[in-house]
């Protein structure tokens, strides 16, 4: 079963590594939604070019991943436009250069809203879908970070790996009949539904 006619959602996908696995996705047929926080003019062109290139629909959704009632907007647009979300990339992340004891509080609250609850709100409103149908995926994707840390880093290198790594940890040992796929490398880690 190949993936042309599935939906792929790539949250922080304007640029880097999730456009990347946004044209990847197209280039095997996978319909696609864009997410990031660039003003939705500045996509025209890069959604008119996966549709052209790879013969696919795709579309920008600028939705604040700080705010769960958009994050399931987003979702709703999505299943509307697409019918399914049938592959899922938590790719967006925030992060603040600053020694711990002179981290601002409001960024600390951002980055746990975007680079945590945004995770868990995605999958929370994927996963019935997928579970409906019998098919699914979800990506999420952490970095090298999950096995060492770096000065000045503390949002992101205290945050999210540790968080994706135990929860694809969590989840592979609770699918029950679901088959569940799990990887932890350096540059990723993977939950498969």
């Amino acid at each position: 079963m190949g993936l042309r006619g599935k939906c792929a959602l790539i949250t922080g996908s304007t640029g880097g590594l999730g456009r990347i696995v946004a044209e990847h996705f197209a280039s095997e047929g996978c319909n696609v939604v864009l997410n990031g926080v660039v003003p939705e003019s500045d996509m025209t062109v890069a959604i008119a070019g996966l549709e052209k290139t790879h013969g696919i629909k795709a579309c920008y959704d600028p939705t604040d991943l700080r705010k769960p009632e958009e994050i399931a907007a987003m979702m709703r647009r999505a299943f509307a436009a697409f019918g399914a979300v049938d592959i899922l990339v938590n790719n967006a992340v925030v992060r603040h250069f600053s020694p711990v004891d002179k981290f601002p509080v409001e960024r600390w609250d951002e980055a746990l809203a975007v680079n945590i609850s945004a995770v868990f709100h995605t999958i929370r409103l994927a996963l019935p879908s997928m579970r409906e149908r019998g098919w699914g995926r979800i990506i999420n994707v952490a970095s090298p970070y999950s096995f060492f840390a770096i000065a000045n880093r503390i949002d992101y290198v205290r945050q999210r790996p540790l968080y994706l790594v135990s929860r694809a940890r969590s989840h592979s040992r609770r699918r029950g009949r679901h088959y569940m796929q799990r990887r932890c490398a350096g540059d990723f880690a993977y939950t498969f539904y």
